[in-house]
Protein backbone atom coordinates (compact mmCIF):
# COMPACT_ATOMS: atom_id res chain seq x y z
CA UNK A 1 0.00 0.00 0.00
CA UNK A 2 2.91 2.35 0.65
CA UNK A 3 3.84 2.01 -2.66
CA UNK A 4 0.34 2.24 -4.31
CA UNK A 5 0.31 5.55 -2.34
CA UNK A 6 3.63 7.05 -3.56
CA UNK A 7 2.41 6.62 -7.22
CA UNK A 8 -0.68 9.22 -6.76
CA UNK A 9 0.84 11.21 -4.67
CA UNK A 10 3.90 11.85 -7.42
CA UNK A 11 0.89 12.02 -9.94
CA UNK A 12 -1.00 14.43 -8.36
CA UNK A 13 2.49 16.31 -7.83
CA UNK A 14 3.18 16.12 -11.43
CA UNK A 15 -0.35 17.80 -11.93
CA UNK A 16 -0.08 20.14 -10.47
CA UNK A 17 3.30 21.42 -11.46
CA UNK A 18 2.39 20.77 -14.71
CA UNK A 19 -0.44 22.77 -14.44
CA UNK A 20 2.08 25.89 -13.58
CA UNK A 21 4.96 24.78 -15.85
CA UNK A 22 3.09 23.77 -18.64
CA UNK A 23 -0.69 23.94 -18.61
CA UNK A 24 -1.12 20.22 -19.59
CA UNK A 25 -3.35 19.57 -16.46
CA UNK A 26 -4.67 20.99 -13.46
CA UNK A 27 -6.14 20.21 -10.20
CA UNK A 28 -8.09 23.07 -8.71
CA UNK A 29 -11.22 23.22 -6.06
CA UNK A 30 -13.98 20.17 -6.71
CA UNK A 31 -17.55 21.37 -6.60
CA UNK A 32 -20.00 20.68 -3.89
CA UNK A 33 -21.50 17.29 -4.29
CA UNK A 34 -24.69 17.40 -5.12
CA UNK A 35 -27.59 14.43 -6.62
CA UNK A 36 -29.03 17.47 -9.05
CA UNK A 37 -27.03 18.11 -12.10
CA UNK A 38 -25.21 21.21 -12.14
CA UNK A 39 -22.47 23.31 -13.30
CA UNK A 40 -19.13 22.42 -11.87
CA UNK A 41 -16.98 24.85 -10.39
CA UNK A 42 -13.71 23.91 -12.01
CA UNK A 43 -13.26 23.18 -16.01
CA UNK A 44 -10.09 23.46 -17.87
CA UNK A 45 -8.46 22.41 -21.15
CA UNK A 46 -5.01 21.03 -21.85
CA UNK A 47 -4.66 21.42 -25.74
CA UNK A 48 -7.16 22.10 -28.95
CA UNK A 49 -6.50 20.69 -32.16
CA UNK A 50 -8.72 21.78 -35.75
CA UNK A 51 -9.02 20.71 -39.27
CA UNK A 52 -11.09 23.76 -40.45
CA UNK A 53 -12.96 26.71 -39.02
CA UNK A 54 -15.87 24.62 -38.28
CA UNK A 55 -14.45 21.67 -37.17
CA UNK A 56 -12.18 22.20 -33.88
CA UNK A 57 -12.14 19.65 -30.96
CA UNK A 58 -10.53 20.58 -27.24
CA UNK A 59 -9.88 18.84 -23.95
CA UNK A 60 -9.15 18.99 -20.81
CA UNK A 61 -11.02 17.80 -17.50
CA UNK A 62 -13.76 19.25 -15.46
CA UNK A 63 -13.45 18.95 -10.81
CA UNK A 64 -16.25 17.12 -8.96
CA UNK A 65 -16.60 15.79 -5.04
CA UNK A 66 -14.63 12.79 -5.94
CA UNK A 67 -11.31 14.33 -8.15
CA UNK A 68 -11.71 14.92 -12.21
CA UNK A 69 -13.10 13.71 -15.02
CA UNK A 70 -12.12 13.48 -18.94
CA UNK A 71 -13.53 16.70 -20.79
CA UNK A 72 -13.85 16.97 -24.20
CA UNK A 73 -15.60 20.23 -26.10
CA UNK A 74 -16.00 20.00 -29.70
CA UNK A 75 -16.83 23.40 -32.65
CA UNK A 76 -18.76 22.74 -34.99
CA UNK A 77 -18.84 26.63 -36.39
CA UNK A 78 -21.48 28.12 -34.44
CA UNK A 79 -20.85 26.39 -30.99
CA UNK A 80 -19.14 24.17 -28.36
CA UNK A 81 -20.86 21.49 -27.05
CA UNK A 82 -19.12 19.40 -24.50
CA UNK A 83 -19.28 15.83 -25.38
CA UNK A 84 -21.78 13.88 -23.38
CA UNK A 85 -20.27 10.10 -22.96
CA UNK A 86 -17.39 11.64 -20.91
CA UNK A 87 -19.05 13.27 -18.12
CA UNK A 88 -19.00 10.42 -15.78
CA UNK A 89 -17.99 10.90 -12.20
CA UNK A 90 -15.39 8.58 -10.84
CA UNK A 91 -13.37 8.53 -7.76
CA UNK A 92 -10.14 9.08 -9.68
CA UNK A 93 -7.73 11.89 -10.71
CA UNK A 94 -8.72 11.71 -14.45
CA UNK A 95 -7.96 13.90 -17.86
CA UNK A 96 -7.14 14.37 -21.20
CA UNK A 97 -3.63 15.78 -21.78
CA UNK A 98 -4.02 16.17 -25.57
CA UNK A 99 -6.00 15.86 -29.24
CA UNK A 100 -4.99 15.63 -32.83
CA UNK A 101 -7.83 15.70 -35.62
CA UNK A 102 -6.78 15.10 -39.10
CA UNK A 103 -10.26 14.94 -40.69
CA UNK A 104 -13.48 15.73 -39.54
CA UNK A 105 -13.88 11.89 -39.07
CA UNK A 106 -10.54 11.18 -37.30
CA UNK A 107 -9.29 12.27 -34.55
CA UNK A 108 -7.54 11.15 -31.01
CA UNK A 109 -7.21 11.84 -27.42
CA UNK A 110 -5.31 10.43 -24.81
CA UNK A 111 -4.41 11.08 -21.25
CA UNK A 112 -4.22 9.82 -17.90
CA UNK A 113 -6.24 8.01 -15.16
CA UNK A 114 -4.71 8.34 -11.71
CA UNK A 115 -6.19 6.54 -8.99
CA UNK A 116 -4.22 3.77 -6.91
CA UNK A 117 -2.43 3.49 -9.92
CA UNK A 118 -1.02 5.94 -12.85
CA UNK A 119 -2.45 4.14 -16.11
CA UNK A 120 -3.05 5.71 -20.12
CA UNK A 121 -5.92 6.10 -21.42
CA UNK A 122 -6.94 6.98 -25.24
CA UNK A 123 -9.78 7.39 -27.77
CA UNK A 124 -10.12 7.82 -31.64
CA UNK A 125 -13.00 9.53 -33.55
CA UNK A 126 -14.27 8.57 -36.29
CA UNK A 127 -16.57 10.80 -37.89
CA UNK A 128 -19.93 9.12 -35.50
CA UNK A 129 -18.72 8.40 -31.63
CA UNK A 130 -15.60 7.83 -29.82
CA UNK A 131 -14.17 4.60 -29.08
CA UNK A 132 -11.85 3.16 -26.16
CA UNK A 133 -8.66 2.35 -27.63
CA UNK A 134 -6.59 -0.71 -25.74
CA UNK A 135 -3.65 0.76 -23.84
CA UNK A 136 -0.44 -0.94 -22.44
CA UNK A 137 0.45 -1.13 -18.46
CA UNK A 138 3.44 1.12 -17.90
CA UNK A 139 5.63 1.00 -15.03
CA UNK A 140 6.04 -1.70 -12.20
CA UNK A 141 3.08 -2.08 -9.57
CA UNK A 142 0.43 -2.28 -12.33
CA UNK A 143 1.67 1.05 -13.57
CA UNK A 144 3.13 4.43 -12.48
CA UNK A 145 2.97 6.69 -16.02
CA UNK A 146 0.99 9.79 -17.57
CA UNK A 147 0.77 10.70 -21.15
CA UNK A 148 1.23 14.82 -21.65
CA UNK A 149 0.71 15.03 -25.29
CA UNK A 150 -0.80 13.62 -28.66
CA UNK A 151 -0.30 13.67 -32.74
CA UNK A 152 -1.58 12.11 -35.56
CA UNK A 153 -0.57 12.41 -39.25
CA UNK A 154 -3.22 9.35 -40.39
CA UNK A 155 -6.17 7.77 -38.71
CA UNK A 156 -3.48 4.81 -38.43
CA UNK A 157 -0.10 6.83 -37.77
CA UNK A 158 -0.53 8.68 -34.20
CA UNK A 159 1.89 9.01 -31.15
CA UNK A 160 1.41 9.60 -27.34
CA UNK A 161 4.23 11.10 -25.16
CA UNK A 162 4.74 11.35 -21.45
CA UNK A 163 6.53 9.85 -18.65
CA UNK A 164 6.83 6.91 -16.57
CA UNK A 165 8.58 6.26 -13.19
CA UNK A 166 10.55 3.59 -12.17
CA UNK A 167 10.76 0.74 -9.83
CA UNK A 168 10.83 1.21 -6.02
CA UNK A 169 14.02 1.76 -4.56
CA UNK A 170 14.76 3.40 -8.14
CA UNK A 171 13.29 6.63 -7.80
CA UNK A 172 14.07 7.44 -11.44
CA UNK A 173 11.79 9.21 -14.25
CA UNK A 174 11.36 8.08 -17.99
CA UNK A 175 10.31 9.66 -21.02
CA UNK A 176 7.62 7.60 -22.23
CA UNK A 177 6.51 7.01 -25.83
CA UNK A 178 3.37 5.41 -27.30
CA UNK A 179 2.50 3.94 -31.13
CA UNK A 180 -0.67 3.55 -32.68
CA UNK A 181 -0.87 0.43 -34.06
CA UNK A 182 -3.96 0.74 -36.05
CA UNK A 183 -3.75 -3.25 -37.44
CA UNK A 184 -4.05 -5.03 -34.08
CA UNK A 185 -5.84 -1.63 -32.48
CA UNK A 186 -3.82 -0.92 -29.53
CA UNK A 187 -1.18 1.36 -28.42
CA UNK A 188 2.42 0.01 -28.14
CA UNK A 189 5.38 1.51 -25.82
CA UNK A 190 8.43 2.35 -28.12
CA UNK A 191 11.77 2.95 -27.04
CA UNK A 192 12.84 6.30 -26.52
CA UNK A 193 15.80 8.04 -24.86
CA UNK A 194 16.00 9.41 -21.38
CA UNK A 195 19.21 11.21 -21.36
CA UNK A 196 19.08 11.81 -17.51
CA UNK A 197 19.86 7.95 -16.94
CA UNK A 198 18.58 5.80 -14.37
CA UNK A 199 19.97 7.15 -11.28
CA UNK A 200 18.28 8.12 -7.76
CA UNK A 201 16.84 11.53 -8.99
CA UNK A 202 17.38 11.57 -12.31
CA UNK A 203 14.39 12.35 -14.34
CA UNK A 204 13.04 12.31 -18.11
CA UNK A 205 9.85 13.59 -19.25
CA UNK A 206 8.40 14.01 -22.94
CA UNK A 207 5.45 16.86 -22.97
CA UNK A 208 4.38 17.29 -26.66
CA UNK A 209 4.70 15.48 -29.96
CA UNK A 210 4.27 16.59 -33.51
CA UNK A 211 4.35 14.58 -36.62
CA UNK A 212 4.89 15.96 -40.02
CA UNK A 213 4.88 12.29 -41.90
CA UNK A 214 5.04 8.94 -40.83
CA UNK A 215 8.47 9.23 -41.34
CA UNK A 216 8.91 12.73 -39.67
CA UNK A 217 8.42 13.64 -35.79
CA UNK A 218 9.70 15.41 -32.69
CA UNK A 219 9.03 14.92 -29.11
CA UNK A 220 10.15 18.27 -26.79
CA UNK A 221 10.36 18.09 -22.73
CA UNK A 222 13.07 18.16 -20.09
CA UNK A 223 15.79 16.08 -18.70
CA UNK A 224 18.56 16.35 -15.72
CA UNK A 225 21.72 15.09 -15.25
CA UNK A 226 21.23 13.47 -11.37
CA UNK A 227 19.59 14.73 -8.21
CA UNK A 228 21.76 18.27 -8.27
CA UNK A 229 21.83 18.62 -11.85
CA UNK A 230 19.94 21.54 -13.53
CA UNK A 231 16.46 20.68 -15.50
CA UNK A 232 17.37 21.21 -19.25
CA UNK A 233 15.69 20.89 -22.55
CA UNK A 234 15.06 17.72 -24.33
CA UNK A 235 14.14 17.14 -27.87
CA UNK A 236 13.67 13.99 -29.69
CA UNK A 237 13.38 12.77 -33.09
CA UNK A 238 11.87 10.00 -34.73
CA UNK A 239 13.07 9.44 -38.53
CA UNK A 240 11.12 6.44 -39.55
CA UNK A 241 13.58 4.24 -38.32
CA UNK A 242 13.92 5.40 -34.27
CA UNK A 243 13.44 8.13 -31.80
CA UNK A 244 17.29 9.95 -31.18
CA UNK A 245 18.05 12.79 -28.70
CA UNK A 246 19.02 15.83 -30.65
CA UNK A 247 20.78 18.84 -28.76
CA UNK A 248 18.58 21.47 -28.25
CA UNK A 249 19.66 25.29 -26.78
CA UNK A 250 19.46 25.98 -23.27
CA UNK A 251 19.27 29.30 -20.95
CA UNK A 252 23.35 30.97 -20.88
CA UNK A 253 22.46 31.46 -17.44
CA UNK A 254 24.50 29.59 -15.32
CA UNK A 255 22.88 28.05 -12.41
CA UNK A 256 19.22 28.81 -13.98
CA UNK A 257 18.35 25.66 -12.82
CA UNK A 258 15.25 25.09 -15.07
CA UNK A 259 14.69 25.38 -18.79
CA UNK A 260 12.28 23.03 -20.33
CA UNK A 261 10.26 22.72 -23.66
CA UNK A 262 5.92 22.64 -23.33
CA UNK A 263 5.02 22.75 -27.22
CA UNK A 264 6.07 21.84 -30.83
CA UNK A 265 4.54 21.76 -34.03
CA UNK A 266 6.06 20.00 -36.82
CA UNK A 267 5.80 20.76 -40.88
CA UNK A 268 7.77 21.02 -43.87
CA UNK A 269 7.50 25.09 -43.87
CA UNK A 270 8.03 25.30 -39.82
CA UNK A 271 8.96 23.30 -36.94
CA UNK A 272 9.38 25.23 -33.76
CA UNK A 273 9.40 24.45 -30.05
CA UNK A 274 8.34 26.54 -26.92
CA UNK A 275 8.93 26.39 -23.33
CA UNK A 276 10.42 28.53 -20.84
CA UNK A 277 14.19 29.03 -19.89
CA UNK A 278 15.11 30.89 -16.50
CA UNK A 279 11.40 32.02 -16.23
CA UNK A 280 11.49 33.78 -19.49
CA UNK A 281 9.72 32.49 -22.70
CA UNK A 282 11.91 30.14 -24.71
CA UNK A 283 11.41 29.87 -28.55
CA UNK A 284 13.31 27.35 -30.80
CA UNK A 285 13.37 27.50 -34.48
CA UNK A 286 14.38 24.08 -36.49
CA UNK A 287 16.66 25.20 -39.38
CA UNK A 288 19.39 23.22 -41.20
CA UNK A 289 18.44 20.44 -38.82
CA UNK A 290 19.84 22.47 -35.72
CA UNK A 291 17.51 24.34 -33.00
CA UNK A 292 17.75 27.68 -32.89
CA UNK A 293 16.78 30.36 -30.13
CA UNK A 294 14.34 32.82 -31.50
CA UNK A 295 14.15 35.98 -29.42
CA UNK A 296 10.74 36.91 -28.08
CA UNK A 297 9.13 40.41 -26.28
CA UNK A 298 10.95 40.82 -23.52
CA UNK A 299 8.69 40.31 -20.36
CA UNK A 300 8.93 43.38 -17.62
CA UNK A 301 11.47 42.67 -14.94
CA UNK A 302 10.85 40.13 -12.34
CA UNK A 303 7.62 38.81 -13.68
CA UNK A 304 7.84 35.03 -14.88
CA UNK A 305 6.64 34.06 -18.34
CA UNK A 306 6.15 31.03 -20.16
CA UNK A 307 4.91 29.70 -23.52
CA UNK A 308 3.03 26.04 -23.41
CA UNK A 309 1.96 25.51 -27.32
CA UNK A 310 2.58 26.71 -30.79
CA UNK A 311 1.11 26.00 -34.35
CA UNK A 312 2.31 27.42 -37.70
CA UNK A 313 0.45 27.45 -40.91
CA UNK A 314 3.24 28.79 -42.90
CA UNK A 315 6.93 29.92 -42.83
CA UNK A 316 5.56 33.53 -42.28
CA UNK A 317 2.33 32.37 -39.95
CA UNK A 318 2.79 30.74 -36.22
CA UNK A 319 0.59 31.54 -33.08
CA UNK A 320 2.40 30.57 -29.60
CA UNK A 321 0.53 30.65 -26.27
CA UNK A 322 1.34 30.56 -22.61
CA UNK A 323 1.23 33.05 -19.69
CA UNK A 324 3.11 36.22 -18.46
CA UNK A 325 3.18 36.55 -14.80
CA UNK A 326 -0.94 35.78 -13.78
CA UNK A 327 -2.21 37.11 -17.11
CA UNK A 328 -2.53 35.06 -20.56
CA UNK A 329 -0.23 35.34 -23.45
CA UNK A 330 -0.39 35.32 -27.01
CA UNK A 331 2.63 35.20 -29.40
CA UNK A 332 2.56 35.99 -33.08
CA UNK A 333 5.43 34.96 -35.89
CA UNK A 334 5.42 36.72 -39.07
CA UNK A 335 8.02 35.46 -40.57
CA UNK A 336 10.74 37.91 -39.12
CA UNK A 337 9.62 38.33 -35.57
CA UNK A 338 7.55 37.12 -32.80
CA UNK A 339 5.00 39.87 -31.84
CA UNK A 340 2.73 40.23 -29.47
CA UNK A 341 -0.82 41.18 -29.82
CA UNK A 342 -4.04 42.74 -28.22
CA UNK A 343 -5.89 39.92 -26.85
CA UNK A 344 -8.83 39.81 -24.89
CA UNK A 345 -8.60 39.35 -20.66
CA UNK A 346 -12.18 37.65 -19.00
CA UNK A 347 -13.59 39.83 -17.24
CA UNK A 348 -13.80 39.19 -13.55
CA UNK A 349 -10.83 37.02 -13.52
CA UNK A 350 -7.66 36.94 -11.02
CA UNK A 351 -5.25 35.05 -13.35
CA UNK A 352 -5.96 33.03 -16.37
CA UNK A 353 -3.28 31.39 -18.66
CA UNK A 354 -3.68 29.38 -22.16
CA UNK A 355 -2.18 26.06 -22.55
CA UNK A 356 -3.17 24.98 -26.00
CA UNK A 357 -3.47 26.64 -30.05
CA UNK A 358 -4.01 25.68 -33.33
CA UNK A 359 -4.52 27.35 -36.84
CA UNK A 360 -5.70 26.29 -40.00
CA UNK A 361 -4.94 29.62 -42.02
CA UNK A 362 -3.95 33.13 -41.15
CA UNK A 363 -7.44 33.79 -40.34
CA UNK A 364 -8.34 31.09 -38.40
CA UNK A 365 -7.19 30.06 -34.61
CA UNK A 366 -8.20 29.14 -31.66
CA UNK A 367 -6.17 29.27 -27.84
CA UNK A 368 -7.63 27.46 -25.25
CA UNK A 369 -6.46 27.53 -21.43
CA UNK A 370 -8.22 28.04 -18.28
CA UNK A 371 -8.89 31.35 -16.13
CA UNK A 372 -9.43 31.64 -12.10
CA UNK A 373 -11.97 33.57 -9.58
CA UNK A 374 -12.85 34.39 -6.48
CA UNK A 375 -13.90 31.21 -4.59
CA UNK A 376 -11.48 28.92 -6.47
CA UNK A 377 -13.85 28.76 -8.95
CA UNK A 378 -11.85 28.25 -12.55
CA UNK A 379 -13.78 28.07 -15.92
CA UNK A 380 -13.15 27.45 -19.61
CA UNK A 381 -11.00 29.57 -21.38
CA UNK A 382 -11.19 29.78 -25.36
CA UNK A 383 -10.08 32.47 -27.83
CA UNK A 384 -10.58 32.89 -31.16
CA UNK A 385 -8.66 34.68 -34.12
CA UNK A 386 -10.43 36.01 -37.43
CA UNK A 387 -7.79 37.86 -38.71
CA UNK A 388 -7.51 40.49 -37.48
CA UNK A 389 -8.30 40.34 -33.63
CA UNK A 390 -8.45 38.01 -30.72
CA UNK A 391 -12.06 37.37 -29.03
CA UNK A 392 -13.37 36.09 -26.29
CA UNK A 393 -15.63 33.27 -27.29
CA UNK A 394 -18.66 32.34 -24.68
CA UNK A 395 -18.25 28.46 -23.68
CA UNK A 396 -20.05 27.25 -19.82
CA UNK A 397 -18.17 24.95 -17.76
CA UNK A 398 -19.98 21.97 -18.36
CA UNK A 399 -22.66 20.23 -16.95
CA UNK A 400 -22.68 16.46 -15.30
Amino acid sequence: MVRRLRVRAALTAGLLVVAVGGGQAAIGAVAAPSKAPHRVATAWLNGVSATSAHDVWAVGAFGHADGSAPLIEHWNGSKWQATKPFLNIEENVDWFAGVSATSATSAVVAGSVSSQYGLLTAEHWNGRKWAEDEMPIVGPDGGDAAIFGTAAVQGDNAWAVGSWFGGFGEQAQFTMILRWNAKKNTWVKVKSPSPAGNGNGAASALNAVAADSPTDAWAVGRTNSGPSGDVITLTEHWDGNGWTAVPSPNSSQSGCGKDELLGVTASSSATWAVGDACRAALALQLKNGQWQVTPTPSAPSGIAEQLTSVAATSASNAWAVGNIGSRPLILHWNGTTWGKPRIAIPEGATSAKFTGVTAVSANAAWAVGQANYPGKVIKLLIEHWNGKHWTLVSVPNPTP
